[in-house]
C-alpha cells in the first residue's frame, strides 16, 4: 500500500512542478514561441529550396552558353589557323 502512495506522489510532484514552478501563461507563451519559430523555419527552408532550384537552372543555362562559346572559339581558331597556313603556303606572310 505504501508503494502505491509513493507512486502517486511521484505523479503529483510532476504536476506540482508544472503548476507551481512554471506559470501556465509562461508555459503557453513559451510553447507558442517555439511553435512559431518552427513554422518560420519551415517556410524559410522551403524558400531556400526554391531559390536553389532557380540557381541550378541558371547555372545550367550558363554552362550551356559557356560550352557554346568555347566551341565557337575553337571553330574560329581552326579557321584562322587554316587561313594563316594557306597564306604561308602562298608566300604572302611577308
Amino acid at each position: 500500500m505504501s508503494e502505491d502512495n509513493n507512486h502517486d506522489s511521484g505523479a503529483l510532484k510532476v504536476t506540482r512542478i508544472v503548476d507551481f514552478r512554471i506559470p501556465l501563461p509562461w508555459l503557453l507563451s513559451g510553447a507558442s514561441a517555439i511553435a512559431l519559430a518552427l513554422v518560420s523555419m519551415w517556410f524559410k527552408v522551403d524558400e531556400l529550396g526554391r531559390n536553389m532550384v532557380d540557381m541550378q537552372i541558371t547555372l545550367k543555362a550558363g554552362n550551356t552558353q559557356a560550352v557554346t562559346m568555347a566551341s565557337e572559339m575553337a571553330l574560329l581558331r581552326f579557321r584562322v589557323e587554316n587561313l594563316e597556313a594557306e597564306r604561308r603556303g602562298r608566300g604572302e606572310g611577308k
